[in-house]
């Protein structure tokens, strides 16, 4: 095996001043098993060839033998799949990260139809003080469309769901490798003009005060059990390379902070810039304490992820990852932020956020910065959050709850993301419905402020179909409860902005408040009053052949029975049919 030795020194022409060192860099690296510090489900073994393989969607995949799947080795690489699937844009003229940016992005969410957005890949970014920066950013890559998330999940769009499904019954645990492109170079020293070289977008200029790494994934472990937790938190960037990190009450290294103060000693934690798409898919979702992010993301891309150890910290980031911010998450220092646009589609008040102190600082040569569209859906952020917590709900309902008859579960991206949760049900006995909905209510208390429970014969991805199942499937006195106790999620209805810290803030004595709506029908309806399927699918074809423009269906596009249809009546609408008098004799329907 080959070794590169590298002697790196930035220069102040286009980075701070640093500490010459020296080091050897290999690559490939040998898998070599988890340390006794990991958590039991991590393991330094390759996965079965019997999980679920990803088709190949990049010619310049790695094929891995033992597994026989391919997946994205980096971001790099999944890039040039964007670009070969007509799903990027390349901007090579110089865009000012202040104020041109993300608008120029946003244009995509407010004037293009979902099937014609792309990623933005800028590479060449400036200041508005006329600085220029040497990383390019990626912007909307993870999740503008649909189609652009089956890219990043390694499958075809119909079969993102069970993809879901599958990384949850199945996680995938990682390997620990001993060097990896990330650690290519090491900054030891002036870690603040590092932090400053970034080139963070300001999201929503002309009232957004924050700059805000979006895609950024925050690793940490537990104190007392060493269980990891990596997620997606906000990283609120200040002059001078300071950082804070916006952790939530409920968030799981949130728990992390707590238990490290308890203990007296500052949480250690690794910032994970520019990781290949199934981590953010898994780290942006909300999955039960204790879940690995990084076992999840494996399964995504059915086969393990790569770890290697942070230079300062019993911590493990991904070995093919653009770039690690290593540090402390200090228990004293607290930093005021400014406001910021949230994932309501409204500016979030400002906050208090303990402060993350950099130790070190780890990277590849000419790193990239991914960022994520965030805010008012749609966006990235509404996606993601979408098509993952239906899957997480579903798997919630279904596989840990041990309900039968749970047929989908659809959350619109209109809500955010996180807000309108419609529940397909088979229900097998009068209370099901009511099962369904306190079972969905109670998964976990800030997601979900209004839910639903239709039939079968209802899509409840088309608020179409759920509204028509609203109006006449429902009687409000009767089919209506709320339930208190929930978290507000940053919404301004729960709490009023002109509150210092509204939108973190738990409204005493009740909290917030959910919807539960069962919209079941209650008895034998009529039949549904379109043309039989048979005369649907004559005129279809009848329209095939007129060359007519091409039809997408939306369900019901045929009528059917709903179990009150009198014989009498039947047999009436098939002689009118028949250009033949329906018969008069028997009970009469009014």
């Amino acid at each position: 095996m080959s070794t590169t030795k590298r002697r790196v020194a930035w220069k102040r022409s286009f980075a701070p001043a640093l500490s010459r060192f020296v080091f050897i860099w290999t690559w490939p690296p040998s898998t070599i098993p988890a340390p006794r510090s990991f958590p039991k489900k991590i393991s330094g073994t390759r996965a079965s060839s019997k999980r679920f393989a990803a088709p190949d969607l990049s010619t310049n995949s790695t094929r891995n033998r033992r597994s026989k799947v391919s997946y994205y080795t980096s971001l790099r690489d999944y890039i040039k799949t964007l670009e070969s699937r007509e799903k990027l844009f390349r901007i090579q003229r110089e865009v000012c990260r202040e104020t041109e940016l993300e608008p120029l992005v946003r244009w995509q969410f407010r004037g293009l139809p979902e099937s014609e957005r792309r990623a933005f890949l800028f590479e060449k970014v400036a200041s508005v003080t006329g600085r220029q920066y040497n990383m390019s950013v990626l912007s909307g890559a993870c999740a503008s469309s649909r189609a652009i998330y089956a890219l990043g999940m390694g499958c075809r769009e119909e079969e993102i769901f069970d993809r879901w499904i599958n990384a949850q019954k199945h996680p995938i645990d990682p390997v620990v490798v001993p060097m990896g492109p990330v650690q290519e170079i090491d900054i030891d020293s002036h870690h603040d003009d590092a932090v400053d070289s970034i080139p963070v977008p300001l999201a929503n200029p002309g009232f957004d005060s924050s700059l805000r790494l979006t895609a950024a994934l925050w690793v940490t472990a537990d104190p007392e059990t060493g269980q990891r937790n990596v997620g997606i938190y906000s990283g609120y960037i200040r002059k001078g390379g300071r950082i804070s990190v916006g952790l939530g009450a409920g968030k799981d290294s949130r728990i992390h902070l707590d238990k490290a103060r308890e203990k007296g000693a500052p949480l250690k934690a690794a910032v994970v810039i520019g990781p290949t798409p199934n981590l953010i898919y898994a780290a942006a979702s909300t999955f039960p304490y204790g879940v690995d992010e990084y076992a999840v993301a494996g399964a995504i891309a059915g086969k393990p992820l790569e770890l290697v150890r942070c230079r300062t910290a019993d911590l493990y980031v991904p070995a093919q990852a653009e770039m690690i911010l290593e540090g402390e998450v200090s228990l004293d220092e607290m930093d005021h932020n400014w406001p910021f646009g949230e994932f309501s589609g409204y500016m979030a008040g400002r906050g208090k956020y303990p402060r993350f102190i950099v130790k070190h600082i780890t990277q590849r040569k000419n790193p990239i910065l991914l960022d994520l569209v965030a805010a008012h859906p749609p966006c990235e952020g509404s996606k993601l959050k979408q098509i993952s917590t239906e899957a997480i709900f579903y798997h919630g309902l279904k596989e840990n709850i041990g309900m039968s008859g749970v047929k989908q579960v659809a959350i619109h991206e209109e809500s955010g993301g996180w807000g309108f949760f419609v529940i397909q049900l088979k229900a097998r006995q009068p209370a099901h419905a009511w099962q369904a909905l306190n079972s969905a209510a109670s998964l976990t208390p800030g997601l979900g402020k209004i839910f639903i429970v239709v039939d079968e014969d209802i899509d409840p991805h088309d608020l179409d179909a759920v509204m028509w199942a609203l109006v006449f499937r429902v009687q409000p006195h009767r089919d209506i409860q709320t339930v208190t106790g929930r978290r507000p999620m940053m919404d301004p209805s729960a709490v009023s902005p002109a509150q210092p810290g509204w939108h973190h803030h738990y409204p005493e004595p009740h909290g917030s408040s959910a919807l539960l709506i069962n919209a079941l029908r209650k008895w034998n309806y009529p039949p549904v009053a379109l043309p039989a399927k048979e005369y649907m699918e004559r005129a279809r074809q009848l329209w095939q052949e007129l060359e007519l423009p091409p039809l997408k269906p939306k369900s019901p596009w045929h009528g059917y029975e709903l179990g009150h249809w009198p014989e009498e009546l039947r047999n009436a609408a098939a002689a009118v049919a028949a250009w033949r008098e329906p018969e008069e004799g028997g009970k009469k329907e009014s």
